[in-house]
C-alpha cells in the first residue's frame, strides 16, 4: 500500500468515528428499540445512584389518649395508668373544708396544696423519663380527679384576652413575645411557662404574693403551655 493510499483509509476511518457519535452510536451494545445497555461500571460510565426523599423535620403530635378517671374519699394513694407523655390532672373536692393535697411520685411534686373546696388543673409527667405511677390524695371529703392529653386546654390567642379563676394550664398556640397579666386576690400566683416540645426549660415569669393583686406585661415566648397558679380570677392577652 503506497502513501496516499494509506493516507485515503486514515481519513475514512476519522470520518466513520464522527459519523457514529453524530448518530448516537457508542462502544456499547444495544437492545430492543434502539436502548443503549452502558458497559460494565469501570468503562468510564457514571451509574445514576437515585437520591432519597429527604426525611421529615418536624415530629408530628402523639396520638389522642383517652382520659383516665378516679374517685375515692379523705386520704388515698392510687395508681395511675398514664404513659410516659404530658398530661394534666384536674383535681375536684367541692365539700373539702380543710387542707387539700395531692402529691405526684414522678417528677411533679406538689400538685395541689390548697385550703377549703377546689377545683383546678396542674400538668403532669413534665419531665421526660420520669413518669407518675400514683396520685397521693390527702383530703377530708369525696374527690375525683381526671386525667386527660390537653386536648381541651383553654387556649390563650395572640392578641386575645383569656380569663380564668384558679389553677389552670393554659394552650399558647401562636408565637407571642410578651403577655399582659392580671389577678386578683392576695395569695400566691404564678405563672410557668413550657415550650411546646415539653422537654426545654420551664421559666417563670411571674411569681409573686400579698399586695393587691398582680398586673404586669412580662416576657413570654410562645407557643407554650402556661401553668397559672391562683386563688382568685386572673386574665393573660399575649402579644
Amino acid at each position: 500500500m503506497n502513501t496516499r493510499s494509506k493516507s485515503l483509509l486514515m481519513t475514512g476511518a476519522v470520518a466513520l468515528s464522527v459519523l457514529m457519535a453524530a448518530t448516537g452510536c457508542s462502544s456499547g451494545a444495544r437492545e430492543g428499540h434502539g436502548r443503549i445497555v452502558h458497559a460494565a461500571a469501570g468503562s468510564g460510565d457514571i451509574p445514576h445512584v437515585p437520591t432519597a426523599p429527604p426525611s421529615p423535620t418536624s415530629t408530628p403530635p402523639p396520638a389522642p389518649q383517652a382520659p383516665e378517671t378516679h374517685s375515692g374519699k379523705g386520704n388515698a394513694e392510687v395508681a395511675i395508668t398514664w404513659p410516659d407523655r404530658i398530661g394534666f390532672v384536674t383535681f375536684e373536692c367541692p365539700k373539702c373544708g380543710s387542707n387539700v393535697m395531692v402529691d405526684s411520685d414522678g417528677g411533679d411534686y406538689g400538685l395541689v396544696n390548697a385550703i377549703g373546696s377546689y377545683k383546678g388543673t396542674h400538668w403532669l409527667n413534665s419531665l421526660p423519663g420520669h413518669p407518675a405511677t400514683k396520685l397521693t390524695v390527702r383530703a377530708t371529703a369525696d374527690w375525683t380527679f381526671t386525667i386527660a392529653d390537653g386536648r381541651d386546654l383553654p387556649v390563650a390567642e395572640p392578641g386575645k384576652t383569656l380569663s380564668g379563676t384558679g389553677d389552670a394550664v393554659v394552650s399558647l398556640p401562636g408565637k407571642t413575645a410578651t403577655a399582659e397579666i392580671t389577678a386578683k386576690g392576695k395569695g400566691h400566683f404564678s405563672v410557668m411557662l413550657m415550650p411546646a416540645d415539653h422537654t426545654a426549660y420551664t421559666s417563670l415569669p411571674v411569681n409573686t404574693s400579698g399586695g393587691d393583686g398582680y398586673h404586669g406585661t412580662v416576657p413570654l415566648a410562645g407557643p407554650g403551655l402556661l401553668q397559672l397558679d391562683a386563688d382568685s380570677s386572673w386574665t393573660i392577652t399575649p402579644a
